[in-house]
């Protein structure tokens, strides 16, 4: 029913495979001064707590009339696909609805068709077989859902059937004598023919196969070849297109077509009033939940996702509240979300040393002639200080007779320096 037009849709940019998954920010570096008396100061700091936006998430397609693509997010190995089939034209047999979990790799595109309802055909003389939807990697089906078979033309006197798209990976044949067989193997469905009458029921489109075209009701075409649906009927999605001519119930069997799928589902026959056959559905994924004869109006795709948790720990550094030293403390955190990808961060705690030492020198003092000792005391807030004589005669040395200045400098680790004489 559609001419194929292929476009990519891209995904939310907070989904683009360039995002690191998980991330994690830290803190500017901080500088302080130490605590009075202490050698070191208390430091207070905003924890990094990482994030994963390539956590849980959920991407919803609908019904456009072209093909559209799915990029797996950053981080994303595993995706639910949740494909519902198109039902049948005229209220016709709905699509099938196929659920699985799928291994992916982050960056992978897939492809995503979503069914068309079947049409409607003039006076209602056999409509259209809705399209199936479909999940396609690299030309390899990995979750299909069949359309529905669209109604036979007497849908209303009650001898007729609704076939919804089916579960199994064959199409089914269309209602009645002269139907349709339905495909398999992910071929098309039959078209119909009733010997004596114009045949007009199309077969559906199978993933691989076109579905059988049945006089002025064409087949709807192959996944492969485009999905689009037969005549003006079909339903994107491979679904059967039906004979737009309108003859009365006693000169064309007026049957519903076939619903696209992974096989296509065969053209309805008998007179007026056979339905169309539901597509066959495939479903290559593990936790399968799989129903018939389940979606009402167009198809749907849902791509959802669960990403790992973000589970922050420091691994280098001291925490938030703790006493830093004098110097440069490094602080490392790092995020992981459970599924082998990490990220990391850092920034440095510099406590500055701006308390001088003290030192303490005798006061002046008289001796005769001979060696001199003096007690030289000094202290600091931090270890390691040094204490240098810069001028006179050297401690514990003889003095000759005379006067003498003695200067004494001690020097922290800091730099910070305090002198005496």
């Amino acid at each position: 029913m559609k001419k194929l037009l292929f476009i990519t849709v891209g995904v939310l940019s907070a989904f683009t495979v360039s995002a690191q998954c998980p991330q994690i920010t830290c803190p500017s570096n901080i500088t302080v001064n130490n605590a009075p008396g202490t050698c070191g100061a208390v430091v207070n700091y905003v924890t990094p707590v990482g994030v994963n936006p390539c956590g849980s998430g959920t991407q919803t397609f609908n019904y456009t009339g072209s093909i559209q693509t799915f990029t797996v997010p950053n981080g994303i190995t595993s995706v639910t696909i949740e494909a519902r089939g198109a039902q049948g034209g005229s209220g016709g047999g709905k699509g099938a609805r196929m659920i699985g979990d799928f291994t992916v790799t982050p960056g992978q595109v897939l492809q995503v068709l979503v069914g068309q309802e079947g049409g409607i055909a003039p006076n209602q003389v056999g409509n259209g077989g809705g399209g199936g939807s479909f999940v396609v990697y690299n030309n390899t089906p990995l979750c299909i859902a069949g359309g529905g078979g669209g109604t036979g033309h007497n849908s209303s006197n009650g001898n007729y059937q609704l076939i919804g798209g089916t579960t199994s990976q064959n199409g089914q044949i269309g209602q009645y004598s002269g139907a349709g067989a339905g495909g398999t193997g992910g071929s098309g469905g039959g078209e119909s023919y009733t010997p004596g009458a114009i045949p007009n029921a199309a077969g559906g489109g199978g993933f691989l196969g076109d579905g059988g075209s049945s006089g002025a009701a064409n087949g709807g075409k192959s996944f492969l070849n485009g999905g689009a649906g037969g005549s003006s009927t079909g339903g994107f999605g491979g679904g059967g297109g039906s004979n737009l001519f309108i003859y009365g119930c006693g000169s064309s069997p007026h049957g519903g077509s076939g619903g696209g799928g992974y096989s296509g589902g065969g053209g309805g026959g008998d007179n007026c009033n056979g339905a169309g056959g539901g597509g066959g559905s495939y479903n290559s994924g593990t936790n399968q939940s799989n129903t018939s004869a389940y979606q009402s109006g167009n198809g749907q795709v849902i791509i959802s996702w669960a990403g790992g948790p973000a589970t922050t720990t420091q691994t280098a550094g001291l925490p938030d509240g703790a006493t830093f030293p004098v110097g440069i403390t490094t602080n490392w955190y790092k995020v992981e979300d459970g599924l082998g990808n990490a990220d990391s961060c850092s920034f440095t705690v510099t406590v500055v040393d701006n308390e001088a030492p003290s030192i303490t020198c005798p006061g002046d003092t008289t001796i005769c002639w001979g060696v001199y000792n003096a007690n030289i005391t000094s202290s600091d807030n931090c270890p390691g200080a040094t204490v240098t004589q810069t001028n006179g005669p050297t401690l514990g040395s003889s003095f000759d007779v005379g006067t003498y200045n003695l200067v004494f400098v001690v020097t922290d680790a800091s730099g910070n320096k305090d002198t005496c004489d």
